[in-house]
């Protein structure tokens, strides 16, 4: 079962669950970011972010920072986050501009990846495209285009992952400027990690709630 939410919904509530599974502050907000940016493309972010969440539930996030920024990107453990890693390539995305292919090793959720990436196309207004098994997405300054079967562009998991810039070309999809189909289990499981952001109440807090017997306004 499917509901709509607004995409700065979407964005708000992955960004506190994110929060709310250990990541800081910046990273959180970049997988808000990565969520409402697929689900504008009709994509499920959403249940996307939620899926990687639940994969590193209970583990140490900086086993799976890249170790090595020279040559094929590695983790230390199983696989690269694409968060950290897709924070980390937007930040050198400049140097795809002079022709730089980044290369990755295995890569949780590579489609996280595509939709940080995405923006960093957006930013430099140019075609940036990364690529894995078989699929590719090609992000635009307003839109982007898909290759290959949509099961391998939801992967958990690929062994490897390129990125780099190509030749501008036409894109297949515009973003959507209002709203995502979420699944409604995976907004429940998101609502409740959000939920967890959230300060518990307290006697004081509870005594000052409201406006109060005097209305100041």
């Amino acid at each position: 079962m499917k509901q709509m939410h607004t995409l700065s919904e979407i964005e708000s509530y992955v960004r506190k669950a994110a929060q709310a599974t250990g990541l800081g502050w910046g990273l959180a907000e970049e997988a808000g970011k990565a969520a409402r940016w697929l689900d504008a493309f009709d994509l499920p972010g959403v249940e996307i972010v939620l899926a990687h969440l639940q994969q590193l539930a209970g583990k140490d996030y900086r086993q799976f920072a890249p170790t090595d920024l020279g040559g094929v990107w590695r983790a230390q453990g199983d696989y690269l986050c694409p968060i950290i890693t897709g924070a980390a390539l937007a930040d050198r995305s400049y140097q795809m501009l002079t022709g730089t292919e980044f290369r990755l090793g295995p890569v949780a959720c590579p489609i996280l990846l595509a939709a940080m990436i995405g923006q960093a196309a957006r930013y430099h207004r140019v075609t940036f495209t990364t690529s894995w098994s078989g699929v590719s997405i090609s992000c635009y300054e307003n839109g982007i285009s898909i290759e290959g079967k949509r099961g391998d562009l939801l992967v958990g998991e690929t062994e490897s992952v390129k990125c780099l810039q190509l030749e501008n070309t036409r894109a297949q999809f515009l973003p959507s400027t209002m709203a995502g189909d979420v699944d409604s289990e995976a907004w429940q499981a998101i609502d409740k990690l959000a939920f967890k952001t959230y300060a518990p109440a307290t006697a004081e807090s509870r005594a000052g709630a409201g406006a109060g017997l005097t209305d100041n306004d």
